[in-house]
């Protein structure tokens, strides 16, 4: 579910959670009247070559916000649905009268609800995963990782999203041998330098990945990370 979730927004996981805030965090006022505006002098100068040759002049004012950005604030438009917004508005012709840049009001929500419906199941998807994301970003006296969320955390490449402590409880959250091998060097990195002596003076790679995984079940049955 969780995985399907991640393909739904990106490549990976940092990818997927970079787009889910996008879909998520509400446009700034002043990007969404940058939006306005640079849409009316795009599509004005196409309007103003039509208006030449039909009339063989130029009017100073095509057309003006008539209430539009205010409209979308309140309608809480966010960062994906105002871009998308955007680049529909621009290939989109206005049936107002022929020289209009701008949608009316009655349009622009029209196009506004449209984009919403559209966006709605990535929204949806992104909600899940800020949600998921925020729970492994519990400090640890609040909430421990729980086993379940460690083995989800490695399988849908949230490693790099985890702060030390967190990538701690994590390691600590599963048996030796569940822990793929970038975690077992992170951890054996974290020793003490006098323990990391002792296992690299061993002979074979199979003993000191014994040693490593004995230390590491002992600090899992502390529950002291390191």
């Amino acid at each position: 579910m969780l995985d399907q979730t991640i393909r739904k927004l990106g490549r990976n996981a940092d990818e997927a959670l970079k787009r889910a805030t996008q879909l998520l965090s509400r446009a700034e006022e002043l990007e969404i009247e940058r939006a306005i505006r640079t849409l009316q002098v795009i599509k004005g100068k196409t309007y103003a070559k039509a208006l030449l040759k039909e009339n063989g002049k130029v009017l100073n004012e095509f057309s003006f916000d008539i209430g539009i950005s205010l409209m979308l604030k309140k309608g809480r438009i966010t960062q994906a649905e105002l871009d998308l917004w955007y680049e529909e508005a621009e290939k989109k012709r206005f049936e107002g009268h022929i020289f209009q840049p701008l949608p009316d009001k009655a349009d622009a929500w029209a196009l506004f609800q449209h984009i919403r419906n559209k966006l709605s199941p990535l929204s949806f998807a992104a909600q899940d995963l800020i949600d998921l994301h925020q729970k492994l970003m519990l400090p640890p006296s609040t909430s421990k990782i729980t086993r379940k969320a460690a083995k989800t955390a490695l399988e849908l490449g949230m490693w790099n999203l985890l702060n030390k402590e967190q990538r701690e409880e994590v390691i600590l959250a599963l048996d030796w041998n569940e822990l793929p091998r970038p975690q077992k060097l992170e951890f054996f990195s974290w020793l003490p330098e006098a323990t990391k002596a002792k296992i690299l003076a061993l002979g074979s790679n199979t003993a000191r990945e014994k040693a490593t995984g004995a230390e590491h079940q002992r600090q899992k049955k502390s529950a002291t990370p390191t």
